[in-house]
């Protein structure tokens, strides 16, 4: 089973909470925001647990300061230089006229984001901020600047959630949050639309679980799902990847965009500390 945090890099409160759950041996690998405020800070802070967590680029469009000249990319950041450009505008936008030039503006941004945590990781291994890389305009131009960088992607996520073990338990079914519904059949139709991309990855892949419950991956569900979801991994031959989000915030100050409030929200919501006490215990 991969264990798997995201965020790390998002700020030192968040990083400090992934970092916990990496010292009580509860993760065996995160994702480091390639557009963190201190990136050379968090990844000494990581170093200690180098040899025991794999890390993922955690490929961002959707929050923080871009990395690449923001009048290089006026399609995906506002006049701060902050990224404003949602999923759906991105999917939608992928199949308009905008299409060229918003590749083009994607591309100039992966690039500078996989500069810079190239120096820090071994391995590629893919994966982005609320999902943007299962939109195919988005997985093609990440998987074009990892190629052009001359290294091989080691693993990517595919979040292509199975619904099977969600249904065998109807007594959950009145917990789950409609939007997540709705993500999970997004990025499920999206998987259909990635198939020839991603035909050549399939292997380096897993079996997905975190998008029902998405913003709260509490211990009780999840104890009571993860059997069904090993049993769908075994049957492929593949890993089975759990993603929680254990690192939240006080106070949003810290945060990479303080006017974003969606991201102000998740980060101080109590789903943050609900996930870490789920990795903590997960094992016991």
């Amino acid at each position: 089973m991969i264990f798997h945090a995201d965020d790390y890099g998002a700020c030192r409160e968040v990083s400090e909470h992934i970092l916990d759950c990496c010292r009580k041996g509860a993760l065996n690998s995160l994702s480091v925001l390639p557009n963190g405020r201190d990136p050379d800070g968090c990844m000494r802070m990581l170093e200690p647990y180098r040899d025991k967590v794999k890390i993922s680029i955690h490929f961002n469009l959707a929050e923080g300061h871009c990395l690449a000249e923001p009048s290089q990319v006026p399609l995906l950041v506002d006049e701060r230089g902050m990224f404003h450009i949602s999923f759906f505008k991105v999917l939608l936008w992928s199949f308009t006229g905008k299409r060229k030039e918003l590749r083009r503006q994607i591309e100039l941004e992966m690039s500078a984001q996989l500069a810079r945590i190239l120096p820090y990781v071994k391995s590629v291994r893919v994966d982005s901020h609320q999902h943007y890389h299962m939109i195919p305009l988005v997985l093609k131009s990440i998987l074009k600047v990892v190629e052009q960088s001359g290294r091989e992607i080691e693993f990517i996520r595919i979040p292509a959630e199975p619904l099977k073990p969600f249904l065998k338990h109807p007594e959950l079914w009145l917990t789950f949050r409609p939007i997540n519904l709705v993500k999970n059949l997004v990025l499920n139709v999206l998987n259909l639309m990635d198939m020839r991309i991603l035909k050549i990855y399939r292997r380096k892949s897993a079996v997905f679980f975190g998008i029902l419950l998405s913003g709260g991956m509490d211990l009780k569900r999840v104890r009571r799902l993860l059997p069904d979801f090993q049993k769908i991994a075994d049957r492929k031959n593949l890993p089975l990847e759990i993603l929680c989000h254990p690192g939240g915030v006080q106070s949003p100050e810290a945060l990479m965009d303080i006017e974003n409030t969606d991201c102000v929200r998740f980060y101080t919501s109590e789903g943050r500390k609900t996930e870490k006490e789920m990795l903590m215990n997960i094992l016991q």
